[in-house]
């Protein structure tokens, strides 16, 4: 069984911006990598009523306030090592970038993953049960689970996949460690768009600035980490 894991992703500053994310990974290999996450995550002694989330990564009034931003980013430099297995990668990331109105980001969703899908996903395995899939994704307000079935369904239909159910959504937390996943690979390059692409940010700046200046520090800090990913498929989908 294929299981499935989605998030999107936005900007404060930049507002129509759009991505979303979709991290898949073999039922097999994801009792070790949730294992191995939580164990980290209380070695660390990170406080398991408060997601470890992308958006607080690099805020020190966000998530646990007891751990310092450096010791964050090397929390969510091991996790996302735990990916990396000998002969290939225990999870695959796919990340879709779009431009859209804030008000629309709902219906993008919905028009945009089914896009991204066919992309993420290989074609179902042959032999009993073993096209067997399970979506899970980041509870939106905007967007229904029926409306999400419907428009996912063609895409799992094309690929050969029979759905567990109907996809679930959830409220990310300590034990949604697939879509705390994609959340985080989300986030790392959504962060590395929207800051690379700062015009004003970089505009006479001085050496000096640059090397205090605390976004372009998170800039290098979400280099790095999507660095470290293994495999991960970026796309783009252009404004209508």
């Amino acid at each position: 069984m294929l299981l499935v894991f989605i998030d999107e992703t936005s900007d404060s500053k930049f507002k129509d911006y759009f991505g979303l994310s979709v991290a898949t990974i073999n039922y097999t290999k994801y009792p070790k990598v949730k294992t191995e996450f939580q164990k980290i995550l209380r070695k660390s002694e990170w406080d398991e009523t408060i997601e470890f989330k992308g958006a607080n990564l690099f805020s020190a009034k966000s998530g646990d306030v007891n751990v310092s931003i450096a010791e964050r980013i090397e929390i969510a430099e091991q996790v996302i090592r735990l990916n990396i297995a000998k002969a290939n990668a225990r999870m695959n990331f796919h990340y879709l970038r779009h431009t859209a109105e804030p008000k629309q980001h709902g219906q993008e969703y919905l028009r945009l993953l089914p896009m991204l899908l066919a992309r993420a996903l290989p074609k179902a395995p042959s032999g009993a049960g073993k096209n067997l899939i399970s979506v899970t994704c980041d509870k939106r307000s905007d967007v229904k689970l029926r409306d999400l079935s419907e428009a996912i369904a063609p895409v799992l239909e094309s690929k050969k996949y029979v759905a567990l159910e109907e996809p679930t959504m959830v409220s990310s937390n300590f034990n949604t460690v697939g879509v705390l996943y994609a959340d985080i690979i989300g986030y790392l390059a959504a962060r590395i768009d929207t800051i690379s692409n700062d015009a004003e940010l970089f505009e006479g700046i001085t050496e000096e600035q640059l090397e205090n200046n605390g976004k372009i520090r998170k800039l290098q800090a979400s280099v790095s980490l999507i660095g470290e990913v293994k495999n991960i498929g970026n796309y783009e989908v252009k404004v209508r």
